[in-house]
């Protein structure tokens, strides 16, 4: 059987197209197409977006997109029938407590709080900012525009979205509202330290018309 993967494949080829061709054109990122063309489906996104991106890469090529989409369908389906679920065998082993156990387990319990210490102070002054980014989450799906963004990072940290500054309070919360283009948004949060240590978030938006 044809998979969606391959008519998709043979018509980029037929057309002598690149992968980065495409990906400039539906801004859809490489990994995903190749993805694609691979029926790798773990690879892939959740099912909504998959689906965007599997009918976007057909319109592009000129291949009919419903039918594109239905085969895509039925090979999805098929996967899933495939998942056979897997049941965790668990394993008890008996043991004695003696003192000379608690002796070791208290003296590495020890070792284990200095050595985390020493870690901490380390990466506190040499490491990565810390970045959390609480909202909003990945392949976030959305009716209306603006998007809550809210994070936290290192009170030293300087922070950009999109490399725009933004501002971070005295605890390095920060919080703001961005608005959204219709379609697939990519927001890439990056903090630096003064040490030019770097971390970085990517959180993707869908803006679906209502």
């Amino acid at each position: 059987m044809t998979t969606v993967g391959e008519m998709l494949k043979n018509k980029r080829l037929e057309k002598k197209l690149a992968l980065s061709d495409v990906e400039k054109a539906i801004k859809v990122r490489s990994k995903f197409l190749e993805a694609i063309e691979r029926n790798d489906f773990s690879s892939l996104p959740p099912p909504t977006f998959t689906r965007g991106f599997v009918k976007n890469y057909a319109i592009f090529l000129g291949l009919p997109a419903e039918q594109i989409l239905a085969f895509y369908r039925r090979q999805e389906n098929i996967e899933k029938e495939k998942i056979v679920p897997q049941i965790p065998q668990k394993i008890r082993q008996k043991f004695a407590i003696t003192p000379q156990l608690v002796t070791y387990i208290g003296i590495g319990a020890m070792l284990l709080l200095f050595f985390a210490y020493l870690a901490f102070q380390y990466f506190q002054y040499s490491g990565t900012p810390r970045l959390e980014v609480v909202s909003p989450p990945d392949y976030l799906i959305m009716k209306t525009s603006p998007v809550e963004v809210r994070g936290k990072t290192d009170t030293e940290a300087v922070l950009k979205i999109n490399d725009e500054l933004v501002a971070v309070n005295d605890n390095g919360y920060f919080e703001l509202k961005i608005d959204l283009a219709p379609g697939l948004n990519t927001f890439t949060f990056v903090a630096s330290n003064k040490f030019n240590k770097e971390s970085k978030v990517v959180r993707h938006v869908r803006l679906e018309s209502p």
